[in-house]
């Protein structure tokens, strides 16, 4: 039996990128049924829930509730989680050239991204941010890692300046709520030919149902390679690369001398085009598989489908399960 969630209390937010600004409201129900006020900018194309929860009731979430809802089980947390740290030091790997000495993963979990970098690298040393009680406690414990804080909205960045040749934000930083002033933080602790890695999920490329998976009380905002771009930008972190694949974006960045105000590029109509273009190809695709071979041969007679072609069968089957 899933866990109940407590009672939350929801505030209204503006554009981390243009302020008060007009918004349009794309959905009010995200995964577990729970109400999620998805929202875009109507300047810029940003993404973002509007209202959410405060904060008060995002911290308690995290520290205690979020377990319960999202977390594997341990065996199968440090398998998965190894194997998405692959992934991390292939792409590290590709277009960086240091060898990095110390690490710090903003919401690391258990521990086991970090794990898996030091056996590609002996000797890092390994540094997190993790509010959960059982991860932070298993990071310190089995893991070895050094808990910098719990909370990335902290002063943590304070006594860090300059301190970590990598820094790793892997499928976190759509759950702040300031992006903006994380990165900044970020900028200041990375070394000055470090680098910063960053994934999310790819707003332009939803993948699944969007009521039922994409849309997440917990996901805070969702990012396009332009919205990512500027806000890293904004924290002083440049662009080495940005890339979309399977539904994910991700980047590395460095830290840059002087922070820029990013061009002032929208993509709210490209936005808005491309969530509606994925529910059409949902919407089709449920629409076939009602209709697909397996189902309407049940009760087409079979002197009638004597007569169909088999490449014509063949030709509808791959486009029922090519979308």
């Amino acid at each position: 039996m899933q866990a109940s969630l407590s009672e939350k209390t929801f505030e209204r937010v503006e554009c981390l990128l243009c302020g008060p600004t007009e918004t349009r409201l794309l959905a009010d129900r995200g995964m577990f049924g729970w109400p999620t006020y998805v929202s875009i900018c109507k300047n810029c194309g940003l993404v973002f829930l509007n209202p959410r929860w405060v904060r008060p009731d995002y911290e308690y979430f995290y520290a205690v509730e979020y377990d319960q809802f999202y977390r594997f089980n341990e065996s199968e947390a440090a398998e998965k989680e190894q194997r998405k740290a692959r992934v991390v030091w292939e792409r590290l790997q590709e277009f960086t050239p240091a060898r990095f000495q110390s690490a710090l993963d903003i919401g690391c979990g258990l521990g086991w991204c970090l794990h898996y970098l030091s056996t590609q690298l002996p000797g890092l040393a390994m540094a997190g941010i993790e509010p959960s009680d059982y991860c932070s406690d298993h990071f310190v414990k089995q893991i070895g890692g050094d808990l910098v804080s719990r909370d990335v909205d902290s002063e943590w960045h304070v006594s860090n300046q300059g301190r970590f040749d990598l820094i790793i934000f892997r499928h976190v930083l759509e759950h702040l709520l300031d992006p903006l002033a994380a990165l900044k933080k970020v900028q200041q602790a990375v070394a000055p030919e470090g680098y910063v890695y960053i994934a999310v999920p790819d707003m332009m490329h939803p993948d699944g149902s969007l009521a039922d998976f994409w849309y997440r009380c917990v996901h805070t905002y969702y990012y396009s390679e332009a919205t990512l771009a500027r806000i890293a930008i904004r924290a002083g972190l440049k662009p080495v690369v940005i890339r979309s694949e399977n539904s994910e974006l991700w980047g590395i960045f460095q830290k840059s001398e002087t922070i820029l105000e990013p061009a002032n590029v929208s993509v709210y109509h490209e936005q808005v085009r491309a969530i509606q273009q994925y529910k059409r190809r949902r919407l089709f695709r449920r629409l076939l598989l009602i209709f697909s071979p397996e189902k309407t041969s049940q009760w087409i007679p079979k002197s009638f489908k004597n007569f169909i072609p088999k490449q014509f069968k063949q030709k509808f089957r791959q486009l029922v399960y090519r979308h």
